[in-house]
């Protein structure tokens, strides 16, 4: 299907947002309550169907706060399609947009403990998600609302549950292992159990999410950059051990010691594992008010796009000259560049709450804190003292060189608002943009 069909005289494809081996995935128009939703697609002659079960499953999942909506499901001559709600972007996206990669202990802690929830309503409708990783939790889209009890669901959605897997009968009795098993999941997150070809359970589930918090705090895992699942497996053996978490706050530890201790039909105690990540959440002073790495991102590019605005709106006024009320070419240079000054003075101040605001959620040892206020310090007297020294010229042909250069700079900022890459901007944020 492409793009402006009308699928059942009702939904109207808008884009396609996703793609991969189970099909399609468009955001698309409901025409009848004017809404925007999201349309998953499967050919009907596809080698690997998984919809019926995903639906299935996503059924099964309507009385969470973790699951996204359930809308309506059916089949075309060439198509199965199962309509739901729109989410947000995936933690996954949201992570790329970190300094190196990386969640702060703060965003980690408190969107795992969603996550344990997640898996935990997953796992009381009788399945496994077997898929556990980033991109398959989302954010859910908030919508304004006067009713001060509505919109009251979860910050985050666990979705895809086309690998899924009933482990225990309709009496709640587990299902016994099989003797073979194939590889399922996803090899960066899959646990071990996964790539020794055994019945996967409740437990494996949570290993990977285990993998996914060591990922979100370190920006990375010691098999990330392999892609032999054989090799990843020789690899991932060798470093699941406490050592992994050895410099994580000493929950980590005792998460991953009870992972350990769980056999194939072990239930696990998720309130103690959610109990593990609130405590450190009330060591470090984390609150349902502390903000997510990337609400800080987003405010960031907030005040960006401001401080440029502000630029637009005075190098688009004409240089004009005749009259005293009348711009004239140097007035209209002394105005812009004292716009610039305050322009660079908003961004120092961004670079400044950035700053603290990752040492905050953050938090390391005493004499990283103690230093690092001194160091910015150094850096503001330096940058005082370099504007000082700018000012002191007051020959017409420097002022004029200063005023065509700082007209290049905005330029460069214009085009930086767009192109600027965010990989290392806690550091070096002023420095990219201008």
């Amino acid at each position: 299907m492409e793009k402006g069909f009308v699928l059942r005289e009702r939904w109207k494809l808008l884009n396609k947002i996703g793609q991969g081996g189970f099909g399609e995935i468009f955001r698309a128009l409901d025409l009848e309550t004017e809404e925007k939703v999201a349309i998953k697609l499967e050919k009907v002659d596809a080698n690997k169907r998984a919809l019926r079960l995903e639906v299935a499953v996503l059924q099964k999942m309507q009385s969470s706060r973790f699951s996204a909506k359930f809308l309506h499901c059916g089949r075309t001559s060439d198509y199965n399609y199962v309509v739901m709600e729109l989410l947000g972007r995936n933690i996954a996206e949201l992570r790329k947009l970190q300094p190196e990669n990386k969640f702060t202990l703060a965003t980690t802690v408190r969107l795992a403990q969603e996550m344990i929830s997640g898996i935990e309503d997953v796992h009381e409708t009788g399945y496994l998600h077997r898929d556990i990783k980033p991109s398959n939790f989302t954010l859910r889209r908030h919508k304004k609302s006067k009713n001060k009890n509505e919109n009251q669901s979860s910050h985050c959605c666990i979705i895809d549950f086309g690998l899924a897997r009933r482990y225990r009968y309709s009496n709640g009795k587990i299902r016994p292992p099989r003797e073979e098993v194939g590889f399922r999941g996803t090899a960066r997150y899959a646990s071990i159990n996964s790539h020794d070809g055994k019945e996967l359970s409740r437990r494996d589930d949570l290993w990977s999410l285990f993998y996914l918090m060591v990922e979100f705090l370190r920006g990375g895992l010691p098999w990330q950059r392999l892609k032999d699942k054989d090799q990843i497996s020789e690899v991932k053996k060798m470093y699941t051990n406490p050592d992994i978490c050895s410099d994580f706050p000493e929950q980590f530890t005792k998460f991953y010691q009870h992972l350990d201790s769980l056999e194939y039909e072990d239930k696990p105690n998720y309130d103690y594992l959610r109990k593990l990540l609130n405590d450190i959440c009330i060591d470090c002073g984390f609150d349902e008010n502390t903000k997510y790495d990337w609400e800080i991102y987003e405010e960031s590019q907030k005040i960006l796009k401001t401080s440029l605005s502000s630029f637009k709106v005075i190098t688009s006024a004409p240089a004009l000259s005749g009259t005293t009320n009348d711009w004239s070419r140097t007035g209209s240079r002394k105005v812009v560049k004292g716009l610039h000054n305050e322009f660079l003075g908003d961004i120092e101040k961004m670079n400044d709450l950035f700053l603290a605001e990752f040492d905050d959620l953050n938090p390391k040892n005493e004499k990283e804190k103690n230093e690092k206020p001194k160091e910015r310090k150094n850096e503001k007297n330096k940058n005082k003292n370099k504007k000082k020294n700018s000012k002191m010229s007051k020959d017409e042909e420097t002022e004029t060189n200063e005023y065509d250069k700082m007209m290049k700079m905005m330029k460069m900022a214009e085009k930086s608002e767009t192109t600027t890459t965010t990989k290392g901007w806690k550091k070096k944020f002023c420095c990219t943009i201008l």
